[in-house]
């Protein structure tokens, strides 16, 4: 299987070619960064928005990142992968924890092995515990370091834990006998890494560790001076070997031979980066498949028969561009191309479900189509030929040529942008009233598309479009969508940017299903992305919303909140942004902390519980709730939490109280702040309201007395009268 983003690598029998001499990173990873140690929750600036960036992508750069898309489009949907397992294995990736066996064999089961690579990369490890692997989009780093690194480590291999621009240093790299890839392939490494991994070498090798450094040769060239001895350039692989490698790996027989001595294969793949040449080796599998499906008893074909089949898998590896757009100019009725789009979407359903889903195309299209009652117009058969498929006596509509459905989704997204909002809206209706066993293959199928659209068109409009629909009726799916674009090496910095754009700038035009969707997302991908995902729950809790966003990002809270490894990274980041200048950052904080506070267990406050969380930063939050946070439904809900745990938890009492008093005026304070008391009363009155019908002697005199020390603290306020001398 090939790296995350890359397809197999086997080296080119020739010596590594030199570093490029500009300083850009590859175009996956040409998404604007986040500059180091700068938090990247409240960046608003227009330069965020990715449909905005002016990305440097070269030709073959932007060939990289479209190829690397496609290829992860067609594990999907062909190889049974499905996007759940696609982000359990991002999520393992990513984690700092040992890859999974399994895992490690099924990315190494296509790897070819190059002696001189090899060799070479094993010296420098042997001398220095470090390598460097630069190469370009489809070098095979990924699986290149696993390899070396699965002979030395075994099984203990992890790729080092850190957000995209965090600072990275050797000495955190502690575990004995391990194997580590640090994967800067997303992004530019700081200009003195080269001499920092030369100069920190020495600590790996006490450890008994080895460590590969990932990244593109011309981010490299910027960042590597001093370490030229500890890298290693990798070439892109020979194409006809990577085409020989991925067809050796299919299913059934393949005449491996037969195809590499035809010249429109050798020649098409000649110049092709290798995602492009896995392209050709995908589509050549499709067709032997199909062929086989056509006729199970002819193992063989003739050779006029070989040559078109030849034909069409050139065809279908440069995505049956030519031939759509000869059959759109032909066929410019819209019930052909309705018809056509609908059994390319529902690819798989019957013929009577395609010909209704049509006529809802074209409504939702805003097109006014003639009736056709009894039998005008087309029927399913004329309309099923005509679209290039063929009806099996099942009912089900069957495409002639391999990827045609696919093609045909791209085609309509590259030549009616216009009709993105309406697609997608017609999708989601499709995908919801559909049978599960056609909702869920569809809804497989469309996540892919938005990803390869993302890539391609380098614009997050289309899996806004698709999650906003979706959110409303199929919110798994939509999170699972939300979650595959954040983790895909791809895309991912550009989705993970969109959503920071969507939670600030964009907030107000955010629906609140989306919004809920968004926080379920980010509560799975802070377990890799911790700091930016809490950021955007931040950014979510200081924003408006209705009850269900209110109680999305309380659960995902509660839920981060609960894993032990998460909280000291909240309250370090919680800390961070209440001692911001920025008042919107501030505040999201103190929201933040507010739903924190809300939390409950049988023995009271949950942060009251934790042996982590000390007074004084308690106290420190609060004092800050009270002045920008004090509008908040939630910091009332949490105030009366913990002011209910004064009533029936004794011995919560005096830490409670004391944390409340020192929250509105410390004696070392210098003024008295009435904004702080002024929400504080509020806050006692929601709690315990003067006019409240049930008994009022515990709450209410809770309230009084707390108000009557709050006021005493006061340098300002009267003194009390002296009860021996008053008349």
């Amino acid at each position: 299987m090939p790296e995350p983003g890359e397809p197999p690598h086997t080296s080119p029998q020739q010596p590594a070619n030199p570093p490029q001499t500009a300083a850009a990173p590859e175009a996956a990873e040409h998404e604007q960064q986040d500059p180091p140690h700068q938090d990247d929750a409240f960046l608003t600036d227009a330069d965020q928005d990715d449909d905005l960036l002016d990305d440097d992508f070269t030709d073959d750069a932007f060939d990289d990142i479209t190829d690397s898309a496609a290829v992860l489009q067609r594990v999907a949907s062909n190889n049974g992968t499905v996007i759940g397992v696609l982000i359990k294995k991002g999520i393992h990736r990513l984690q700092g924890i040992p890859l999974p066996a399994d895992e490690v064999d099924e990315y190494l089961a296509p790897y070819v092995r190059h002696d001189a690579d090899h060799l070479a990369i094993n010296k420098i490890l042997d001398e220095h515990h470090v390598v460097v692997l630069a190469g370009s989009e489809g070098s095979g780093r990924f699986t290149t370091a696993l390899d070396v690194l699965h002979t030395r480590a075994g099984a203990n291999i992890r790729q080092v834990r850190r957000e995209p621009g965090e600072r990275f240093a050797i000495e955190g790299l502690r575990e004995y006998d391990t194997g580590w890839i640090l994967d800067l392939r997303g992004e530019q490494p700081p200009p003195a890494l080269g001499r920092q991994l030369a100069q920190d070498t020495p600590q790996l090798a006490s450890t008994g560790s080895y460590l590969v450094v990932l990244c593109h040769p011309k981010a490299w060239k910027a960042s590597g001076s001093g370490a030229a001895h500890l890298t290693r350039h990798l070439s892109k692989p020979d194409p006809q070997a990577v085409l020989r490698r991925r067809l050796d790996q299919a299913a059934f027989p393949i005449p491996t031979a037969r195809w590499l001595g035809e010249p429109v294969i050798t020649d098409g793949i000649a110049h092709c980066t290798p995602a492009r040449v896995v392209t050709w080796a995908e589509a050549i599998i499709a067709a032997e498949r199909l062929r086989r499906r056509r006729h199970p008893a002819s193992p063989a074909q003739d050779e006029a028969a070989f040559r078109d089949m030849v034909l069409e898998v050139a065809h279908a590896a440069q995505n049956w561009h030519d031939e759509l757009l000869a059959w759109h100019t032909e066929n410019t009725n819209s019930d052909y191309r309705n018809y056509l789009l609908a059994a390319a979407v529902l690819e798989g359903a019957t013929a009577e479900t395609v010909y209704t889903a049509s006529a809802e195309l074209a409504r939702a299209l805003e097109e006014d189509p003639d009736p056709r009652p009894g039998q005008q117009g087309l029927g399913v058969i004329a309309l099923t030929h005509t679209a290039n498929a063929d009806l099996g006596p099942d009912g089900i509509i069957r495409f002639r040529h391999p990827g045609y459905a696919q093609a045909v989704v791209d085609y309509f997204l590259a030549d009616r942008p216009h009709l993105l909002g309406a697609f997608t809206r017609w999708t989601a209706a499709q995908t919801s009233g559909l049978d599960s066993d056609l909702a869920a293959p569809l809804a497989e199928r469309v996540s892919q598309w938005a990803l390869n659209y993302t890539a391609r068109k380098r614009t997050t409009r289309l899996l806004r479009a698709l999650a906003e629909q979706w959110a409303q009726t199929m919110p798994g799916p939509a999170c699972n969508l939300l979650v595959a674009a954040a983790l895909d090496p791809a895309v991912g910095q550009r989705a993970r940017n969109a959503y920071r754009r969507w939670t600030t700038d964009d907030a107000d035009k955010l629906p609140a299903s989306l919004k809920v969707v968004l926080a379920q997302a980010c509560q799975q991908l802070a377990t890799v992305y911790p700091t930016s995902m809490l950021g955007r729950l931040a950014d979510l809790a200081a924003t408006p919303g209705n009850v269900k966003v209110t109680n999305a990002v309380s659960e995902a809270l509660t839920a981060l909140w609960q894993e032990p490894g998460q909280r000291r990274t909240i309250q370090r980041q919680l800390t961070q942004w209440a001692k911001d200048d920025n008042e919107a950052r501030c505040a999201a904080a103190h929201v933040t902390f507010a739903y924190l506070a809300h939390l409950t267990t049988p023995n009271g406050p949950a942060l009251l519980a934790d042996k982590d969380v000390d007074i004084p930063w308690l106290t420190d939050m609060w004092r800050g709730a009270l002045t920008t946070a004090q509008r908040s439904p939630v910091l009332s809900q949490a105030f009366s939490a913990w002011m209910d745990a004064v009533l029936t938890i004794p011995d919560l009492h005096p830490i409670i109280w004391q944390v409340f008093l020192d929250a509105v005026h410390r004696p070392a304070d210098a003024h008295y702040s009435a904004r702080r008391f002024l929400t504080m009363q509020h806050l006692l009155f929601a709690w315990a309201p003067a006019t409240q019908a049930h008994d009022p002697s515990a709450s209410g005199d809770l309230r009084d007395q707390l108000l009557t020390e709050l006021r005493a603290a006061d340098p300002a306020a009267p003194p009390e009268p002296d009860a021996t001398t008053a008349p």
